[in-house]
């Protein structure tokens, strides 16, 4: 992913974030999840460490992603298959 490439779409609850990522014209999509914190001169800032308190909000945003890519994926005239996202 190019530091200047844009998401496609982002999910966000609380301070957890994931943003999805083309990847090419039949390559899938990518997803990159972050923790948003601020540093000490106040400004916000991702890290890809999760802290404990940080799971249940991460298990809800991937959920959250991961329908999103399903009914993208529906739209599109995919059935959803496994065989669509490789895991």
């Amino acid at each position: 992913m190019a530091a200047k490439n844009k998401p496609v779409h982002q999910v966000r609850i609380g301070r957890v974030k994931a943003a999805i990522f083309e990847n090419g014209d039949d390559a899938p999509r990518k997803v990159q999840f972050q923790t948003l914190y601020k540093n000490e001169e106040d400004q916000w800032r991702g890290s890809s460490s999760f802290a404990r308190e940080d799971l249940p909000l991460l298990i809800k945003v991937a959920d959250q992603v991961h329908s999103y890519l399903y009914e993208q994926s529906e739209q599109n005239g995919n059935n959803g298959s496994s065989e669509d996202i490789s895991f």
